[in-house]
């Protein structure tokens, strides 16, 4: 089994620190590592290096020519390009076989991955877990109406996939991902809506531990207490994230401790005067980024 990721220069410390938390828990199921980059330099590069510390961690540049299909999809403070790189990820990475487990980059390996290595997945191109939002009927049949499926239809969070290569290219999920974010060009949830979309509940369900999310309500984390320490792989969606000063997320320390082992370990924590800076610093790169591409293609 192959394991897979993409990040940018605003999330390379959770990839560095989800590289670590990979590293502590591959054992013999994952034969390398994949980290699609977008616009990271050497340095980070090196960062994250370090911090997985195994020979089997491949870096793979972020080309104009891969995200070309998703050209005019949107990009923001939550969705950069490296968002839709999990679509292309079976297709770019054209000599491997078997089975690829994406993994978002500001999620943690917090146990054994032998059983997805050994999961039958009954044909299925994709297994996932179900996304937070179905425990609000009304929030889960509202997205689902959104993107033209049925309010009923179970609803996966894409930020951890487990990818049977071969059925996904039999099924051809990239193309019809793409086909459907082209149709679609208003989705709520861009990569994640297309990829629901174009798979229509052809998934396999994974038990929850596998992609264990929580979102904020009112500024806190008030669902049912848990014991984090047995949570196979843990997902910090939102934007409130657990190098923040101000965060208060029940899966923080588990966090900051394999932070320790990484290169970041000793840097201090975000305030939100940092995170305001880097939003507009994130904001202005991607602007200039999309000017830069788009002068490249007409002078093309």
């Amino acid at each position: 089994m192959i394991v897979a990721t993409a990040t940018d220069s605003t999330y390379v410390e959770f990839t560095a620190v989800m590289l670590a938390s990979l590293a502590a828990h591959a054992d013999g199921e994952v034969s390398a590592a994949y980290v699609f980059c977008d616009g990271v330099s050497e340095d980070e590069k090196a960062k994250m290096a370090a911090s997985y510390g195994r020979p089997d961690l491949v870096f793979v540049d972020l080309t104009d020519d891969m995200t070309r299909h998703f050209g005019g999809r949107p990009v923001n403070h939550h969705l950069s390009r490296t968002a839709y790189a999990r679509i292309l990820m079976p297709l770019s990475l054209s000599n491997e076989t078997g089975r690829l487990l994406y993994l978002d980059c500001d999620t943690l390996v917090n146990g054994s991955l032998s059983p997805l290595a050994s999961l039958d997945m009954q044909g299925f191109p994709v297994a996932a877990v179900n996304d937070i939002a179905h425990r609000v009927p009304e929030r889960h049949a509202k997205r689902n109406r959104d993107i033209g499926l049925p309010e009923d239809m179970a609803y996966f969070n894409s930020g951890v996939l487990l990818i049977d290569l071969e059925a996904w290219r039999r099924d051809k999920v990239s193309e019809r991902t793409i086909a459907f974010a082209l149709e679609h060009p208003e989705l709520p949830m861009m990569d994640q809506d297309a990829l629901n979309g174009a798979l229509r509940g052809q998934w396999l369900a994974l038990d929850d531990s596998w992609n264990v999310h929580r979102r904020l309500k009112k500024g806190r984390y008030d669902d049912e207490p848990l014991d984090w320490s047995a949570v196979r792989i843990i997902h910090f969606i939102g934007q409130v994230k657990p190098n923040y000063a101000d965060c208060g997320h029940p899966a923080r320390d588990i966090y900051l401790r394999y932070r320790a082992r990484t290169p970041f370990g000793g840097e201090k924590l975000k305030t939100r005067w940092d995170r305001k800076i880097e939003k507009r610093v994130r904001k202005l790169r991607r602007f200039l980024g999309g000017m830069k591409r788009r002068l490249g293609l007409a002078a093309g």
